[in-house]
């Protein structure tokens, strides 16, 4: 269940606002409203299950940017909130928040805004898959005794998580998948093989024989290709 924050003085709005979302979507709840910025700090730093935060940009006490400013648990609240308002100023003055996922013009109709709240929740969940698949991929790149600092093993795993992000079967490296890595981190498509094989090689050279024979199903000892190394990491992690 998604939950969601409504921080607006115009009680009726939220009210109205809150009952089209709980009838019309299953997964997404309403669970707070504010009517002002003190009540919305309240619940923000006090509460631990609110996914999103739905500001209106004027409000007594504190505005939406002075609310944003005084929320203790940012982390948790990163891309998290949308924000209303009917002034062009206002954009310029949050658009750089951390905090902030989008604006909303006053007057927007609630379907309008039910599906800025159904894109921010999409973004979300594409960004946890990211770190969860980041996490598998760098579990197996440890175990193979990979150094994380080596600018090679960085360009490895961008290589690993494009391949699995995009589904693809790897026939060429450098016309495939080193090109889109290479723009990924404004850096030559050679560099970006030069380092993964020098990363690799001192993989290899550092790590068991039994151990490479294992991960790889080598009946030889023989250093593994680029190639098999991001296809047998990617089965191992699906």
């Amino acid at each position: 269940m998604i939950n969601i924050l409504i921080a607006d003085d115009n009680i009726e709005f939220a009210v109205n606002l809150m009952n089209y979302i709980n009838r019309e979507n299953r997964n997404i709840k309403v669970c707070y409203i504010a009517k002002d910025g003190n009540e919305t700090l309240e619940i923000l730093n006090n509460k631990n299950d609110i996914d999103v935060i739905l500001l209106d940009y004027k409000m007594p006490v504190y505005n939406a940017i002075e609310v944003l400013k005084r929320i203790e648990k940012k982390e948790r609240y990163l891309d998290s909130c949308i924000i209303i308002s009917g002034e062009i100023e206002s954009i310029i003055e949050v658009r750089k928040n951390e905090l902030m996922n989008s604006f909303i013009y006053k007057g927007t109709s609630i379907t309008q805004i039910v599906k800025e709240i159904n894109k921010l929740l999409k973004n979300k969940e594409l960004v946890k898959r990211d770190k969860i698949v980041n996490n598998k991929i760098m579990e197996q790149i440890l175990l193979l005794g990979y150094d994380i600092s080596h600018k090679g093993t960085q360009y490895l795993i961008k290589s690993i998580e494009y391949v699995y992000n995009n589904n693809i079967e790897i026939e060429n490296l450098e016309k495939e998948v080193y090109p889109k890595v290479a723009l990924m981190c404004n850096e030559k498509v050679h560099n970006i093989k030069c380092r993964i094989n020098r990363a690799t090689d001192h993989m290899y050279y550092n790590c068991s024989i039994d151990k490479i024979k294992k991960y790889f199903c080598f009946d030889i000892d023989a250093k593994p290709k680029i190639k098999t190394i991001i296809n047998t990491i990617i089965s191992n992690i699906e």
